[in-house]
């Protein structure tokens, strides 16, 4: 699962539903759920998530090896390739930049006085594609928190022009306003696009151990050779930031611009937290520039379809997927390299095999045609599936509905679920038909909506207008001596994007079962079952689907 993204919120209440009220699945739907063998998933899984393939990277021999292996199982269920040229892959082609450590200089200038950035230890950045030698030379403009939200009266970039110049942000919003939009990245960086910046410089204000802790992070995931689309026209990608720099930093180099300038870093920020525009030129200049060793990178989708059986339908396409790649190979903990993803997302892409198998094996087939898709470059900023939602194969009709399947289940029986995307359309209506066939409850709630739904491939087909649901495990064990929210937070905390996710760590049979028939269940109503899927009136519609359109 992609990185940064916040998998469980401790102290949320939660909107909680218990689905008796749906209907009963037919004779049909029953028989094949039940039909579903753990053996076969698990025979799936144990090679996905072994070290033979080597952690599944994006350009790996073992994620090329993990596509193809997909792309014959899906063959052996009798799915149809629906790829390029009638294959089962979609090819990505990929530039890839990698930092020559050795030529980077960062200093930041006010006259005669200069101060260093130091890579890897104060300063981060993302690597730009589009050439092998970089160097910038901006002004620097303090912009506050960097925030435009006209529903709170806010513009921080008033009365300052960053056009062509580097604008350095803090992350957050004054403390007498509560707005969730106050910690999105993304949305600073496209507010400095929008007003003409050509750089941004971000900080966390607050917290020394938090200071340490976060700047490992983001610079783990900063320097990791990013990806990029060498097929310029595609637009939106989370890697598609339109800066020439864009750089995260320490507090404690941002207090040293400041000081720099002779400016009182504590009184600055103290007015800002209270809600005063700070924002000002400060008459000094950024020098960034390094050499990159760029190549490029084949990357592909494996995809495949059933065709529906209805003569109108069958032009309405439900796309159910799950990505493929993992970390790969990366730093040794306790003798291992390997980050072999078994939870995240070995698990996925079995499950979307099983259903794949058990769709193929119905006696009739549904009525909406469904396509099944194992999705590369989703660790890299949801490259795969933002690609494929771009550039398909349909060519008659149009996607109607997509399902997300990623880490589907706990390591321990749950009693319910988290559907994200449960709140918006009424697909809501086919996990209501599952769950209450699996007497499992349902949770839901804005606050969890916002914190989940840009953190997986269906944020790529919400882009697009299409309804989209991806189904999260509660937190509520079945056995009453499990403590479910404690067991999830201690696995994140030790496994999460490590090389203990693999198959030597504790998991439940009976909860990946589980996960399976509730998807395979949803699936069966979604192509079945639905009438019109239309979207009902929420802040996902009007923040993503009509603000797109505009």
């Amino acid at each position: 699962m992609l990185s940064l993204k916040k998998i469980y919120i401790s102290g949320i209440l939660f909107l909680s539903y218990l689905a008796a009220f749906s209907q009963k699945a037919d004779d049909t739907a029953i028989s094949a759920m039940n039909g579903i063998e753990y053996g076969y998933f698990f025979k799936h899984l144990k090679y996905l998530a072994s070290d033979g393939l080597k952690g599944r990277d994006v350009g790996s021999e073992g994620l090329n090896m993990a596509a193809n292996y997909v792309a014959e199982e899906f063959k052996k269920n009798g799915m149809l390739p629906f790829g390029d040229s009638g294959t089962y892959f979609q090819k990505i082609l990929f530039i890839k930049p990698s930092i020559v450590a050795s030529s980077i200089k960062f200093q930041v200038e006010n006259n005669s006085k200069s101060l260093n950035g130091i890579y890897g230890k104060n300063v981060s950045f993302l690597v730009g594609a589009k050439s092998n030698n970089f160097n910038q030379k901006q002004s620097l403009v303090f912009v506050g928190y960097g925030n435009i939200l006209p529903e709170d009266k806010i513009n921080d970039y008033e009365g300052v022009d960053v056009r062509g110049k580097t604008v350095i942000v803090a992350v957050g919003g004054p403390k007498s306003i509560k707005n969730r939009a106050f910690d999105d990245i993304l949305l600073k960086i496209h507010n400095a696009e929008k007003q003409g910046a050509s750089g941004i410089i971000l900080f966390y204000p607050k917290g020394r151990l938090f200071q340490n802790l976060i700047f490992r992070y983001v610079h783990g995931y900063l320097s990791k050779s990013t990806l990029y689309y060498a097929d310029t026209s595609i637009h939106g990608s989370m890697s598609d930031v339109d800066l020439n720099l864009c750089v995260f930093a320490k507090i404690s180099f941002i207090k040293d611009v400041f000081d720099l300038k002779g400016f009182h870093f504590s009184k600055e920020f103290k007015s800002i937290e209270n809600g005063k525009n700070m924002s000002k030129e400060l008459g000094m200049t950024i020098s960034c520039s390094y050499t990159a060793n760029i190549e490029c990178v084949y990357g592909k989708n494996v995809v495949s379809i059933i065709p529906g059986t209805d003569s109108i339908l069958k032009n309405e396409y439900v796309v159910i997927g799950a990505h493929l790649d993992h970390l790969g190979i990366g730093k040794k903990i306790k003798g291992d390299s390997i980050y072999n993803g078994m939870l995240d997302n070995a698990s996925g892409v079995a499950a979307t095999i099983t259903i794949g198998k058990a769709f193929s094996q119905l006696p009739v087939k549904p009525k909406r045609s469904t396509i099944f898709i194992c999705y590369t470059a989703e660790e890299e900023g949801l490259l795969g599936s933002h690609y494929y939602a771009n550039r398909n194969e349909i060519r008659n009709g149009k996607i109607v509905a997509n399902l997300n399947l990623d880490m589907i289940a706990n390591l321990f029986e749950t009693k319910g679920i988290i559907p994200i995307g449960y709140l918006h359309s009424n697909l809501s209506d086919a996990i209501d038909y599952s769950a209450s066939n699996l007497n499992l409850t349902i949770a839901a709630s804005k606050s969890l909506e916002e914190d989940y739904v840009e953190r997986g491939d269906q944020f790529s087909f919400i882009k697009k207008g299409i309804p989209s649901i991806f189904i999260i495990p509660g937190n509520s064990a079945v056995d009453p001596r499990i403590n479910g929210l404690k067991r999830t937070n201690r696995w994140l905390m030790k496994y999460y994007h490590s090389p203990f996710d693999d198959l030597n760590q504790s998991y439940s049979d009976k909860a990946f079962l589980t996960a399976i028939k509730l998807n395979f269940l949803t699936l069966y109503y979604i192509t079945n079952s639905m009438g019109d899927i239309k979207w009902n009136k929420s802040w996902l519609l009007d923040k993503y689907v009509l603000k797109e359109k505009k």
